[in-house]
């Protein structure tokens, strides 16, 4: 487990729910965690949203002042050495693709100098556009990178379509996963499974527990 976890991801790839779940499940070790919410580019699904939720579970949350308002607007202010002189984990959700990692490279530097303590997790779901094929993820990812300035350090398989999820759809994102990670030569951190009714006969060893926090507002 290190300092610093940034999460990255295409549009809809469910990063923030990562994010979210990831943080709950540090401070639920005895971690004390801060989930940084860096998306200037989404208003809508994003971790800022589940203030709530970080409260119940001793996350402390650092969001833009203007988020989930409207006049939410692209500015942080806030900064990434700051946060990290409180002495707490720090879990950053990125916005979207390459345009949502440009704000990461504001802080390029400090995170190169802490590299050894840092985690950037591309985040991937084979469900969604652009993603359905593992070469169509690693150029995403090439072009995340290249905006924000740091190589990704491992991959998140989240692949699924939320309450619509079986167990042919775990499969076959667990095998596309592989695939990316043998193309890209990054590991894989680890596979998600939502909880949710649909998954429950899937044998859960070996994923990661996911609380569908963020939902559409039908359901």
């Amino acid at each position: 487990m290190k300092k610093i976890t940034v999460i990255a991801g295409h549009y809809g790839s469910g990063k923030s729910t990562f994010a979210a779940n990831y943080a709950v499940k540090q401070a639920a070790a005895g971690e004390k965690v801060t989930v940084v919410d860096m998306d200037t580019v989404n208003p809508y699904y994003r971790t800022a949203d589940l203030a709530d939720i970080f409260t119940a579970n001793g996350v402390k949350l650092a969001a833009p002042r203007y988020a989930g308002t409207n006049l939410d607007v692209p500015i942080l202010d806030y900064d990434i050495p700051s946060l990290c002189s409180e002495g707490r984990n720090l879990v950053i959700d990125l916005g979207g693709d390459d345009a949502g990692a440009y704000p990461l490279g504001k802080f390029r530097e400090f995170i190169k100098a802490h590299s050894d303590e840092t985690e950037i997790l591309y985040v991937v779901n084979f469900c969604r556009f652009l993603t359905h094929e593992p070469s169509e993820a690693a150029e995403i990812l090439r072009e995340i990178e290249a905006a924000c300035g740091l190589a990704a350090t491992g991959i998140v398989n989240n692949s699924n379509l939320c309450f619509e999820t079986d167990s042919e759809i775990i499969e076959n994102g667990r095998q596309k996963a592989e695939q990316i990670s043998a193309l890209t030569g990054l590991p894989i951190f680890c596979h998600t499974l939502p909880e949710i009714p649909s998954c429950e006969g899937i044998d859960r060893n070996g994923f990661f527990p996911l609380t569908v926090y963020i939902k559409n507002v039908w359901n």
